[in-house]
């Protein structure tokens, strides 16, 4: 039996849990974060230590410790106790053989009476055992690396919902200052207006802009609470709907090992074909073992006596089933073919695992150049902006045409905040790919 820690290592720490809480509130007072703000790697290792994933783990582990103790009980002696009672018609009769000799041979009762138990010890299996054993612990490790590769995906899906609600959150923070700069600069078309400078549907323009803004942040909010309760799902937790999140710094891009689970994952299955070859091989082999057989009853041994009395007997025996007709050999072969495929499985991940690195890299150095020209289309749309706010002052131009630049401006805010955060989601979702996340 494996010892107890060997399964407890996949069961989720409470005390670990606690202390990640701990530290992602003490950090919100240390660096000045209000205390309803999130970091992505909390989200994401919270996420995986109260997942349902890791109950799984450890009670496949407990199942797994019954099963390998109910192997090696193979090894200990098998007894059984047995009954019998029967009436034969007729019975052995040494009446016509000791015909005329002057001797006298009881006859023996047509009723037989026994109770015996019998004790059976296995010497040698040919390591039958031994081979399911290691089926056993192969399967098992198969499937706790099946589960850290579902615990990826889910800790794939907090990274893409925590990069949705930072890209929500920027979007209403632009629309908010615009909001903000609408309105300042509605109350210099008022007093145009006012004065008879302006035409009142400048204004009027005004407003519908305002009301069309208001409009967008609504639809932002609703999206960003929608957002938190997936999260939510996702971190088994409760987190209010007023909760913000931190946008993380960039990570170190640099050549690292792949630490992907489903490589592991890969190798124990083929551990568990090769151990299922050594159980073939194992079944092929002569099996020893010892017995004893204790009874009472009549007859025993002594066929002639009719009294009622104990007998026993004991010794070693051997069992061999040497002609299979190639059937072990055919079924090597076959494991041999699952072992093949189980490659040319690992050798399609590993192709669509490069595509999708490959894929990830090239996102981060589109939005790199992107931004270095986001940079400067910000900085002309501010300009333009300002240049017709100008005009429309002086009555050179209709609030449409002001307006029409004012979203030009928006949009390219937008734009340029949403490269930012997806050349950073490129990036965690390279890492996470990686598995060294």
């Amino acid at each position: 039996m494996l010892p107890v820690y060997y399964f407890n290592q996949y069961k989720p720490d409470m005390r670990n849990l606690i202390l990640i809480l701990g530290i992602a509130i003490n950090n919100a007072g240390i660096y000045g974060q209000p205390e309803d703000s999130l970091k992505l790697d909390d989200c994401i290792r919270i996420a995986g230590y109260r997942s349902p994933l890791n109950d799984r783990k450890a009670l496949s582990g407990e199942a797994m410790a019954f099963r390998l103790k109910n192997l090696g009980s193979g090894w200990l002696p098998a007894a059984g106790l047995n009954a019998q009672a029967s009436y034969n018609s007729e019975t052995v009769d040494f009446s016509d053989v000791m015909k005329g000799l002057p001797v006298s041979v009881p006859s023996l009762p047509l009723d037989q009476y026994k109770v015996w138990a019998e004790l059976n010890q296995q010497l040698y299996d040919g390591g039958i055992i031994h081979a399911r054993k290691s089926i056993e612990k192969a399967s098992w490790e198969a499937d706790i690396h099946q589960a850290d590769a579902e615990l990826l995906v889910l800790k794939q899906q907090v990274n893409k919902v925590f990069f949705s609600l930072l890209i929500t959150g920027k979007s209403a923070e632009i629309l908010q200052v615009s909001l903000e700069e609408l309105g300042e600069r509605k109350k210099v078309i008022r007093s145009g207006v006012e004065n008879g400078v302006l035409l009142a549907e400048n204004l009027m323009s005004l407003d519908a802009e305002e009301l069309k803004l208001r409009q967008g942040l609504l639809e932002l909010t609703i999206a960003q609470q929608q957002l938190i309760r997936v999260l939510s799902v996702l971190m088994d937790t409760t987190i209010s709907e007023n909760t913000s999140v931190k946008q993380p710094v960039e990570p170190e891009i640099k050549d690292q090992p792949i630490e992907r689970p489903e490589y592991l994952f890969f190798d124990k299955q083929k551990e568990g074909l090769q151990a299922n070859q050594s159980l073939t091989a194992a079944a092929d082999m002569p099996r020893f073992f010892a017995f004893t057989q204790g009874a009472y009853g009549r007859p025993g041994y002594n066929i002639v006596s009719s009294k009622f009395h104990t007998f026993y007997s004991a010794g070693l025996g051997m069992k061999w089933n040497f002609l299979n007709y190639g059937d072990s050999r055919r079924q090597k072969k076959v494991f041999e073919i699952q072992k093949e495929l189980v490659d040319i499985k690992r050798k399609a991940f590993d192709d669509q695992l490069e595509i999708q690195l490959s894929a990830e890299i090239a996102d981060q150095m589109k939005y790199t150049e992107l931004l270095k020209k986001d940079e400067d289309i910000v900085k002309l749309r501010k300009a333009i902006t300002a240049s017709s706010f100008a005009k429309l002052k002086n009555g050179i131009i209709t609030s449409s045409d002001y307006l029409s630049e004012m979203d030009n401006e928006m949009r390219a805010k937008l734009q340029f905040e949403n490269h930012r955060i997806l050349k950073l989601q490129a990036m965690y979702n390279y890492l996470l790919l990686q598995g060294n996340l």
